[in-house]
């Protein structure tokens, strides 16, 4: 009897530890998978501007690319209180972020003469120095492409950014070591009204290190060090694209080349459909997307207006123009002048809509070939729509759609020599098609004047018809 129990016992003790044994196992591998890096890429999202969802994807995309290229740091978003909750779980769940929400930081420089008011949620940018759980952090606008990792920027100092301007760096990438003290003073100097040029963080970091032009250039130490210091970065890491429009291609000496920024006005950032082929870059932006994140959110409302110009043209070519007795009937002699001067602007006014209301109507960041032949069906259903109602000559209508169509094709050539030459055959096309257009242009008016003055031949309304063979315009 005592032996079973102590039998009993020693099986019991025996399962016991090897429980323990299992789950700390499984603690210790828990613990493991928590653990932080001790560097991070930070990039910071707000709300308040026209384009907050582009910068959302955006941020996205250069996220997604940098886990791509397996860095060894944390990826961090600094992000306001009043970012949608979807887009901070969506960040955090698909794209493994880590979203630290912080108060918006007031901008004492808003009404200074010359403010931007795009930038007026900027200074949020300084919250990369209260990352106080990393060592060094890269801090990241959303507009950067990737070419390779750049884990070596870790081994910088306290401050390391890049000249892309002669006398200014740029904060579109920076090196810092986040420091309490740092961050403590940098909000003291906002309250006070430091000095800032344009009142954006760009502005108010090169008045905080104004001697950083006079610092050595940053050399990744070969044995992983860190320097300490403040420090001039290659250019190379923040090569600016108008660099490569020159040549079609990098030749930046200065540095690995291994990231691009896109600091140019918002309606040329790369991720709008509309940047290639007027800018080559934008489907290297694209591509990434393409490959990282994909384009569900914006395919089926893509879809949709498709569909819809398709049915626009059909309709169009099905329905006879019988409006034409409306816009062309007779009119009382004090009013025709007036009456057709206001029916010409009426056409050029329905073509010049034709080329415009198609444009607004896209997702803004669609795939460039996505947008621009669904932009091109937009147009050729709404010219051939003015064409019907107007009785137009369809060619002619048609003739600034084709030679569109063909600047598109001019501006996408792959086989160019460097941005001089694809520039110069831009312009050369411009030029040979003016012509055509300006006299398409002037055989519609033409057409409509050769419509006006064949009106007595038309009924008034309520009047018998004359059987003749001018009765009809076409």
């Amino acid at each position: 009897m005592a032996g079973g129990t102590i039998r009993y016992s020693v099986l019991v003790l025996a399962i016991l530890l090897l429980v323990t044994n299992v789950l700390g196992r499984h603690e210790l591998e828990e613990k493991r998978r928590d653990v932080k890096h001790r560097h991070a890429y930070a990039a910071m999202m707000y709300m308040g501007t026209p384009r907050d969802y582009e910068f959302y994807v955006a941020l996205r995309v250069m996220m997604r690319s940098l886990a791509k290229f397996q860095v060894q740091a944390d990826r961090v978003v600094i992000a306001s209180s009043d970012v949608p909750v979807q887009w901070v779980q969506a960040m955090e769940k698909e794209d493994g972020l880590k979203v630290v929400t912080v108060t918006n930081l007031k901008n004492p420089y808003e009404f200074q003469g010359g403010f931007n008011p795009r930038f007026k949620l900027t200074m949020n940018k300084l919250y990369a120095w209260s990352l106080f759980d990393y060592d060094r952090v890269v801090m990241l606008d959303s507009d950067n492409l990737f070419l390779q990792n750049t884990d070596e920027l870790f081994q910088c100092g306290q401050f390391c950014a890049v000249f892309i301007n002669p006398c200014i760096f740029h904060t579109g990438l920076f090196v810092l070591q986040p420091s309490k003290d740092v961050f403590n003073n940098m909000v003291h100097e906002l309250e006070i009204g430091r000095n800032n040029p344009d009142g954006a963080d760009q502005g108010f970091l090169v008045s905080y290190f104004p001697d950083l032009l006079d610092q050595p250039l940053f050399h990744p130490p070969a044995n992983g060090t860190k320097v300490n210091g403040t420090y001039r970065l290659p250019l190379g890491y923040q090569m600016d694209a108008s660099y490569y429009y020159l040549k079609l291609k990098w030749n930046v000496p200065c540095g690995p080349n291994s990231v691009v920024t896109f600091p140019s006005a918002p309606w040329f950032k790369p991720w709008y459909w509309w940047s290639w082929p007027v800018l080559p870059l934008g489907f290297s932006w694209h591509e990434l997307r393409r490959s990282n994140l994909g384009y569900a959110s914006e395919l089926p409302l893509v879809l949709i207006e498709a569909a819809l110009y398709i049915s626009i043209i059909i309709v169009a070519k099905l329905a006879k123009p019988t409006c034409s007795k409306l816009c062309y009937n007779r009119r009382p002699e004090k009013c025709s002048a007036f009456m057709q001067v206001m029916l010409k602007v009426l056409v050029l006014w329905s073509m010049a809509a034709t080329y415009t209301v198609p444009f607004f109507l896209i997702p803004r960041t669609a795939h460039p070939l996505m947008g621009w032949p669904l932009y091109l069906l937009g147009t050729l259903s709404l010219a051939i729509v003015v064409s019907s109602f107007f009785v137009l000559p369809s060619l002619a209508v048609l003739t600034t759609w084709i030679g569109l169509a063909g600047s598109l094709f001019v501006m996408a050539c792959p086989w160019y020599s460097s941005g001089i030459v694809r520039a110069l055959a831009v312009f050369g096309y411009a030029c040979g098609a003016a012509p055509f257009v300006w006299a398409s242009l002037v055989k519609i008016l033409d057409s409509m004047q050769t419509h006006l003055e064949r009106e007595p031949y038309y009924p008034r309304l309520g009047e018998v018809a004359q059987g003749t063979e001018f009765s009809k315009l076409y």
